[in-house]
């Protein structure tokens, strides 16, 4: 069985995100991710990216920064800038867990842009915000919606939206456009599973409990 997971590795200034290939004995997350998502429009009132954040449970962060230099209650500037480049390079192999469709269609997405990590003192959790372009901007009309789910098909690791504003537009024009967040019922998704899903390295099996946020634009409403 190919295995896709590169350890999370932690140096001085260093860390690599990717996810461990399913296995049944491992069919469950080991590492736990809050999401808020930012759907940004250009002049014409196309969705034209995605500005994503992650934070990270408190086990995972605190590994994360285990031994860097800190002042001042925060992390050094340039460990925490590098800890974001060096994830958004490994997530590139993996289009950063996002898939975005319009209808069945796929809809193809750029480099990430703007990696940016922060660290909550209070929370005592580590987060990675950055921005995905799509290579082409999407009017979303009411008849062809834009879906977004982002996930690690291992489900090594879960992304699950924030329960408070987990979802923003911004940018350019983008009124009559709404978000919608479609979030399955674990337990049922647990029980309707065909053994494949956990055998097969290339079923996905995280895609099976990811949220679908679904953007759709028309008429604003009198």
């Amino acid at each position: 069985m190919q295995s896709w997971w590169k350890q999370f590795l932690v140096s001085v200034a260093v860390i690599g995100v990717v996810a461990l290939s399913a296995q049944p004995s491992m069919a469950h997350p080991h590492v736990f991710i809050d999401m808020k998502t930012a759907f940004r429009f250009d002049d014409e009132g196309r969705l034209d990216a995605l500005r994503i954040t992650w934070i990270f449970d408190e086990f995972y962060s605190a590994y994360a920064v285990d031994g860097a230099p800190k002042t001042n209650g925060t992390y050094d500037e340039k460990y925490l800038a590098a800890l974001a480049e060096e994830n958004l390079k490994n997530l590139a192999e993996w289009n950063y867990f996002a898939e975005v469709k319009t209808g069945s269609t796929p809809v193809e997405t750029g480099e990430a842009l703007d990696g940016l990590s922060t660290w909550d003192e209070e929370a005592g959790r580590l987060s990675l915000t950055f921005t995905l372009p799509l290579k082409v901007p999407q009017a979303a009309p009411a008849g062809a919606p834009v879906n977004v789910r982002i996930f690690d098909p291992s489900y090594y690791i879960t992304i699950d939206y924030v329960s408070d504003d987990p979802v923003s537009l911004v940018g350019g024009q983008h009124q009559g456009c709404s978000v919608a967040i479609a979030v399955p019922e674990v337990e049922q998704v647990w029980t309707s599973l065909p053994e494949s899903a956990f055998t097969n390295p290339d079923s996905q099996l995280g895609a099976n409990f990811a949220s679908t946020a679904t953007l759709s634009c028309g008429p604003e409403k009198s």
